[in-house]
């Protein structure tokens, strides 16, 4: 069958989060797809806590999920940040009613459960069938208009192009590595080494909301190379305790039970909020803990020939400031706009004409990737403090120079202000009354499709706090890269 002959397919390997968004955005385009799952269920045993930025919920309004969604989302109202050791108070702040007013959404946190269920439930049951579980990838192969992608159940499937959104230890990121330098994938047996690597380990779990709390806070306490957090919701709170392993490493660790116990044991004298320590509260744990390594760091080529990388498999960022989902989200809200574009000229494009569409896409998506790299890092080391500067940092220059609203305002402003959104489908629901103007709008709104929009004066001020920022920035994190 001839190329032009051939319809159009996108085969997505992983199931997750991204995946599972990238299934409505696919069915609104009305671009024929299947996600590949290697697990047997969708739905993870183990629930952690999901940050979600304004831009996500500008993408979730134009995919009609916002009402869905309002159902399992929290208010996040107040930040305390805190010794982990003695309980000392070093700061509070309410971030969620600054970010709210810049851009139009606050941040809220959801039980990662709940928001796959919503994901999950709102695709028609047409595009459910489409996906598919237990398709553990093997071997991928790639011809001059055709992919295939060979599961460990027998099954072989065919498509145009494959997306790989499976994570951290991505096999197709290992294949398509493998592919282009002309090698076999490793083995299952082998251990293919993560471009990424782990300087903490994180473990997690569910707990009640304790009774001398309020809801709707996160508190996070910090110490030498170990730090705490508690995350009060409407219904459920979420704990995770962040340790700095011994040296940072790439190898793949899977802990066990008396790994978590050990955890515990060693830091259940530290707070993690007024009055509370890990040792009150862990004992009221629902279901599984998890105990996980913090992978960090960047892959440099996202694509080759008719395959391309999103998410987890081209980056990870650490999980303090919130930014993972959300990155990935916008990873696919490109991809998906320059393949819907391209698939507007060319019904079966050629293998050139996609290579060129996936560097832009990676093009695209690199214009703020070193500020949100950046912001997760500092994140991270400001709460478990690595070098006496993180601790200076959190204990002295951030509260005494409101640096977290800086760094909302006029370092994180400007980047959320340029997350992409779909170009084809409706915005119902962004309020008009937001301080930091959007760049981006779907084409439909071509007269708000301009950085112009929004507040004027932000757009003056932001030079002014830009330059505030400079002086500390410039000294701090030049610092900081020397003894990172």
């Amino acid at each position: 069958m001839a190329s032009s002959q051939k319809p159009f397919r996108v085969i997505i390997v992983g199931g997750g989060l991204v995946a599972l968004t990238a299934a409505h955005m696919f069915s609104k385009a009305d671009i024929e797809f299947v996600i590949l799952e290697q697990h047997e269920s969708l739905f993870p045993e183990i629930g952690s806590l999901l940050t979600l930025w304004p831009p996500t919920f500008r993408i979730l309004d134009q995919l009609g999920l916002l009402d869905a969604v309002k159902l399992v989302i929290d208010d996040i109202n107040l930040g305390v940040t805190m010794s982990a050791d003695d309980g000392t108070i070093y700061s509070e702040m309410s971030p969620n009613t600054i970010v709210e007013k810049n851009h139009g959404y606050g941040v809220r946190v959801t039980h990662r459960p709940r928001f796959v269920e919503a994901l999950h439930n709102t695709l028609p049951k047409d595009v459910q069938s489409r996906i598919k579980l237990n398709k553990r990838v093997v071997n991928i192969n790639v011809s001059d208009d055709e992919v295939s992608v060979d599961c460990a159940d027998g099954t072989t499937v065919k498509g145009s192009i494959i997306i790989g959104a499976d994570g951290v230890h991505s096999r197709t990121r290992q294949c398509m590595q493998a592919l282009a330098e002309g090698k076999p994938p490793p083995d299952k047996a082998q251990a293919a080494k993560s471009p990424y690597i782990a300087t903490y380990r994180m473990l997690f779990a569910n707990i009640p909301i304790p009774p001398t709390l309020e809801q709707g806070i996160n508190y996070e306490c910090s110490a030498e190379r170990v730090s705490t957090q508690l995350v009060t919701g409407k219904n459920q709170a979420w704990l995770g305790v962040y340790e700095a392993l011994e040296k940072p490493t790439s190898e793949r660790i899977r802990y066990t039970d008396k790994d978590k116990e050990d955890v515990v044991e060693r830091y259940g004298h530290l707070y993690v909020a007024p009055g509370c320590r890990v040792c009150d509260v862990y004992p009221t744990r629902t279901g599984n803990v998890g105990l996980i390594n913090l992978e960090e760091g960047r892959i440099d080529k996202w694509s080759w020939n008719r395959i391309v990388l999103v998410s987890d498999a081209v980056r990870k960022l650490e999980p303090h400031a919130g930014l993972g989902y959300n990155s990935g989200l916008a990873d696919m809200v490109v991809l998906v706009n320059k393949l819907r574009n391209l698939l507007r000229t060319q019904a079966s494009p050629t293998t050139k004409e996609l290579e060129a569409a996936f560097a832009d896409y990676q093009k695209v998506r690199l214009r703020d990737e070193s500020t949100v790299h950046t912001i997760s890092i500092r994140r991270a080391r400001q709460t478990a403090w690595l070098t006496p500067f993180n601790r200076i940092m959190c204990k002295y220059i951030a509260p005494w120079t409101h640096f977290t609203y800086i760094g909302l305002v006029y370092i994180w402003g400007p980047v959320v202000s340029r997350v992409p959104v779909l170009e084809w489908l409706e915005e119902k629901s962004l309020t008009k009354t937001f301080q930091v103007p959007y760049k981006y709008y779907p084409l439909m709104d071509e007269s708000r499709n301009s950085f112009s929009t929004g507040n004027e004066s932000y757009r003056r001020s932001i030079y002014t706090g830009a330059a505030a920022v400079a002086a500390l920035a410039a000294v701090g994190f030049q610092y900081y890269r020397r003894i990172y």
